[in-house]
């Protein structure tokens, strides 16, 4: 065996030619050239050229991943969009490892802008550009790889000393026959000598660095289930696994799900601060759920058939809060906001089988309580909103499907024009199977035989109402409103601009969170949930804001905001103690 340093006559000589390029026609190469060697058969010091590959992957989240995806396999968000074509799969270790490093470095350095790849030269300093260049040239070495190339050096060659720095002007193949001929004897066969190159290369650059800047691979396997009964699941059902955050952006990869519905994503790179989703294709429609890996051992994808029948779906939950002001330019009315969960009990998906030109479709439909006004919007594109047409009761269409067993609810705001004297009155599309609650001011008095003559007293002096409702036929809620709650109130304190409408809308959620309160949330709170409680909600928020931004995908928005709906329900359930 040979120990001690490979020489450098060959790195010498291609750094000499790589200097003169650009002679004779040929384009100039743009790289800084790391140091040479002081003389021949010399390794520069370590210190003189050492790329930071923990900086190197920085870079790469921040201004690469859009296109070349979080793993570099060139499934970026941008080329799922079909905005860009894919580029190069740099985890595809027989095209990585025929080109060099110094190669990669012109590549960033120049661009390919016929790839629509802009160039680095001025964003980047020669710095950063070796250690992205580094960082993602080492993206095709993976944990089997590197290990087979630590017991290759440790048991063939374990006097030897593994080399301090390898030129970037090698590329993996070209330094592997070289390693293999004055390090091994050329006892290695091809594989191996591609193995230990990994390795000595990755060694050399992951010596200094304090911290890892690779992320820990892991494996995420799992089962597609069929969910509607007499249903098969199909031979050649896509998975997709979708990974990544809001910071880094998204890598997707896809795999056919095996006879028996598993399927199984090698080497995906793991870290506590991505989030991980699978989704399984099904009659053109995308079924995902959230993972956490490491955590499950086998997370399960159900799909179903779908069903356009408006019985299927029941109305689970009404709770609606009444609040006189004035608004401007509207005048003196009540401030509605209401919450509407439906359940589906079948084993379908039901959606009504319509769909409008945007690719949305229609599920559910939602009509406005008799002469009032949507105040909250569309809920960033999720309501189809019909007023004013004639014929058409004024109403919202939901373009969410309703899953069977899963939470789906609703947050509209209203305004209701009001004085002294009117009526609440609600049709609803679907069977009512329902737990109403209903709170008011104090200056209100509701009249209704199915909700009682007695009210609950809450914080703040309001009034709380509730009865159990039952309708399949002529499904609705009515009741009669009577008080004068403006007779002795300040212009200041009963109008409301349309500067402060945003307030009161915020005024509508912290209602709509009493109205959970009183479901069980306030109890369950003392019980000690109140810090989970608060994470979720919190967690909801930033789930808000990342798709009001554009900043998640539309599916994987809802999907992790019904998973996070369905954690914050079960805290919220009343305890027995």
């Amino acid at each position: 065996m040979r120990k001690g340093p490979f020489a450098f006559a060959l790195a010498t000589i291609a750094l000499l030619l790589a200097s003169c390029s650009g002679l004779g026609g040929e384009p100039a190469i743009i790289a800084t050239v790391p140091p040479r060697p002081t003389s021949e058969g010399e390794q520069p010091a370590a210190g003189d050229w050492q790329p930071n590959l923990e900086n190197g992957g920085r870079i790469f989240a921040e201004r690469c991943v859009e296109c070349h995806g979080l793993s570099g396999d060139g499934r970026g968000g941008l080329v799922i969009a079909g905005s860009v074509e894919q580029p190069l799969d740099m985890t595809d270790r027989a095209q990585v490892m025929a080109k060099s490093p110094l190669e990669w470095f012109e590549i960033i350095t120049a661009g390919r802008i016929e790839n629509l790849m802009p160039p680095w030269e001025d964003a980047l300093s020669d710095a950063e550009r070796w250690d992205l260049a580094l960082y993602s040239y080492t993206l095709a070495y993976d944990d089997a790889l590197l290990e087979l190339g630590e017991r290759i050096w440790r048991e063939s060659c374990d006097d030897c000393e593994l080399p301090t720095l390898i030129p970037p002007v090698f590329s993996d193949a070209e330094y592997a026959a070289s390693l293999n001929r004055d390090f091994f004897e050329w006892a290695l066969n091809g594989s191996e000598a591609v193995a230990a190159t990994a390795y000595a290369r990755w060694n050399s650059l992951s010596a200094r660095d304090e911290s890892e800047a690779r992320m820990p691979l892991s494996e995420i396997a799992g089962r597609v289930l069929q969910g509607t009964a007499g249903a098969r699941l199909p031979a050649d059902t896509l998975v997709q696994l979708r990974y990544g955050n809001a910071d880094v952006g998204f890598s997707v990869v896809e795999a056919i799900a095996a006879a028996d519905g598993s399927f199984l994503f090698k080497g995906i790179p793991f870290s506590a601060d991505l989030d991980y989703a699978v989704g399984a294709e099904y009659a053109g429609r995308l079924f995902s759920r959230r993972v956490f890996p490491l955590e499950e051992a086998e997370p399960t994808i159900t799909i179903y058939d779908e069903t356009n029948d408006p019985l299927a779906v029941s109305v689970a939950r009404i709770s609606v809060s009444l609040e006189p002001a004035t608004l401007e330019g509207l005048g003196a009315g009540l401030y509605i906001s209401q919450i509407l969960t439906y359940r589906n009990d079948s084993d379908r998906i039901y959606t009504s089988g319509r769909g409008f030109e945007d690719g949305r479709e229609a599920s559910l439909l939602i009509q406005f309580p008799q002469g009032a006004r949507l105040l909250s919007g569309d809920a960033n594109g999720r309501y189809v909103v019909i007023e004013d047409v004639e014929e058409l009761p004024d109403s919202a269409i939901d373009t969410l499907p309703v899953l069977p067993g899963e939470v789906h609810d609703l947050l509209l705001e209203f305004w209701l024009p009001y004085q002294d004297g009117g009526r609440f009155e609600q049709k609803f599309n679907n069977p009512i199977d329902a737990e109403v609650t209903v709170t008011a001011s104090q200056e209100l008095r509701l009249e209704s035989d199915w909700l009682g003559q007695g009210a609950a007293k809450e914080s703040g002096a309001n009034q709380r109402f509730s009865a159990a409702l039952r309708l399949d036929r002529d499904p609705r809620i009515s009741f009669g409103i009577s008080g004068d709650p403006f007779a002795t109130s300040s212009d200041d304190r009963s109008i409301v601009t349309s500067e402060a409408l945003p307030a009161l809308l915020l005024g509508g959620i912290a209602v709509a969170a009493t109205l959970l309160g009183a479901l069980g949330l306030t109890k369950r709170r003392q019980n000690g949930s109140k810090g989970e409680i608060d994470r979720l909600v919190a967690e909801l928020a930033r789930l808000e804001a990342d798709h009001d931004q554009g900043r998640i995908n539309h599916d994987l928005y809802h999907h992790q905001r019904r998973a996070l709906k369905a954690k914050l329900a079960q805290l919220m359930e009343p305890t027995d103690e």
